[in-house]
C-alpha cells in the first residue's frame, strides 16, 4: 500500500474503486488542469464574491481531449448518461481527513464524489470533470482530467473520486 501511496502523491486526482465483496481497492490516478473558468471561480471565492458558476457536480466521460486544456468545456467530452454526481457533503474542503485521499494537505482544496454500488454501471471511463448541476452543451467546467487508464464500475464496486487543487500562489 505504501508503494501505491508514493505513486499517487505525484497525481492530484485519485479514483478509488472498492469491491464490496472482496474489500479489494484499486487506485487510478490522473493529473487535472484547472480551466480558465476554474481559475475565475477560485479567485471569486477567495475575494468572498458569489462565483459566476456554481460548480458542484462530477461527470464521467468515455472520450475527451488528448490533453485537457484551459479552454475546455462540456462540449469537449463524451459524457456518460447517468454519471452526474453531486459533491459529497462537506466538500470542497482543505486538509481532507479521508485516508483514501493521498493528495490532501493544508493548502489543498479537495473535492470528493462518491458512487455507491447501485450507481452505474459505467464502462470505459477515460475522462472526468467538474461542472455545474445539470450541465449540457456549452456549460463551463472547473477542471478536467484524463485517467492514466480507462476504468469500469460494476454493481459490485463503489467509487470515490478526489480532485485536489493545491493553491501555490504566484
Amino acid at each position: 500500500m505504501e508503494r501505491v501511496r508514493e505513486m499517487l502523491k505525484k497525481h492530484d486526482v485519485v479514483l478509488v474503486l472498492e469491491n464490496y465483496k472482496t474489500g479489494r481497492k484499486r487506485y487510478i490516478p490522473a493529473i487535472n488542469i484547472m480551466t480558465n473558468e476554474g481559475d475565475k471561480w477560485y479567485a471569486q471565492k477567495a475575494c468572498g464574491e458569489t462565483p459566476t458558476n456554481v460548480f458542484a457536480n462530477l461527470y464521467l466521460a468515455t472520450a475527451g481531449p488528448v490533453t485537457p486544456g484551459k479552454t475546455d468545456d462540456y462540449d469537449d467530452f463524451t459524457v456518460v448518461a447517468g454519471s452526474e454526481k453531486a459533491k459529497s457533503i462537506g466538500y470542497p474542503k482543505t486538509n481532507d481527513g479521508d485516508a483514501d485521499n493521498t493528495g490532501a494537505g493544508i493548502d489543498v482544496v479537495s473535492w470528493k464524489f462518491e458512487y455507491a454500488v447501485v450507481d452505474g454501471p459505467f464502462t470505459v471511463i477515460t475522462h472526468s470533470f467538474i461542472s455545474i448541476a445539470a450541465a449540457g452543451a456549452g456549460s463551463p467546467i472547473l477542471n478536467s482530467y484524463k485517467w492514466v487508464a480507462s476504468w469500469n464500475k460494476d454493481a459490485s464496486t463503489s467509487a470515490k473520486v478526489f480532485a485536489n487543487h493545491e493553491l501555490l500562489g504566484s
